[in-house]
């Protein structure tokens, strides 16, 4: 099995939202109480073009694009509106989500495809704990590479992880999280349930 160097690593993690922007803790007790309290406001999304599906928070802002930053690439921003404030800063209750979906490269597809696709077979082959935590998501294998840059690339402000997962049908996702000083543990939960809901009914 292939390793994968920390250098490596890091490109990985910044290659893929720098070129996307070329293109366009601690615990608290009222963290956990809205994590009960937004339980129950959680909505299902669903489109057709990828057989996509996936639930989020209700309270969230929410925007699908398709072809945004590279033909055949599905973008969903899943982003809470106490992210709100001055640009950069990274509110302390913020959870910020950003996906990307892609199948197979082809002959058409740019950069940016064709580097998503190789760096997340590149995370698959690694076997070193310590840069790639592997885990199963509601029977989903994902790969969470842990990253304190802050998600500015993908327009948000808050550092945290990457989860690169194969969505199924010919597909891969990566999910870019980022969560404010007070939102760590709830940010965790939100996307876990955002990964676990996720899936693609279409054919590749």
């Amino acid at each position: 099995m292939a390793k994968i160097s920390t250098h490596r690593l890091i490109s990985i993690v910044c290659g893929a939202a720098l070129v996307a922007a070329a293109g366009f803790l601690v615990f608290r007790h009222p963290g956990f109480l809205r994590a009960q309290e937004d339980e129950s406001k959680w909505k299902s999304f669903s489109e057709k073009r990828y057989g996509m599906s996936l639930e989020y928070p209700g309270n969230y802002s929410f925007n699908v694009g398709y072809d945004r930053y590279a033909k055949g690439l599905l973008s969903v921003d899943v982003v809470d509106k106490k992210c709100s404030g001055a640009a950069g800063e990274c509110n302390a209750n913020c959870v910020d989500v950003r996906i990307f979906v892609g199948g197979r490269p082809d002959s058409d597809s740019n950069q940016l495809f064709i580097q998503l696709y190789e760096d997340m077979l590149a995370v698959k082959d690694t076997d070193n704990p310590e840069l790639v935590q592997k885990t199963d998501i509601s029977g989903k294998t994902v790969y969470k590479i842990l990253n304190e840059a802050p998600t500015l690339s993908l327009n948000g402000s808050c550092g945290g992880p990457l989860y690169i997962f194969d969505a199924g049908a010919g597909y891969f996702a990566y999910v870019f999280a980022g969560y404010g000083a007070d939102a760590t543990i709830y940010g965790e939960t939100t996307v876990q349930k955002i990964i676990s809901s996720f899936s693609i009914a279409a054919g590749k």
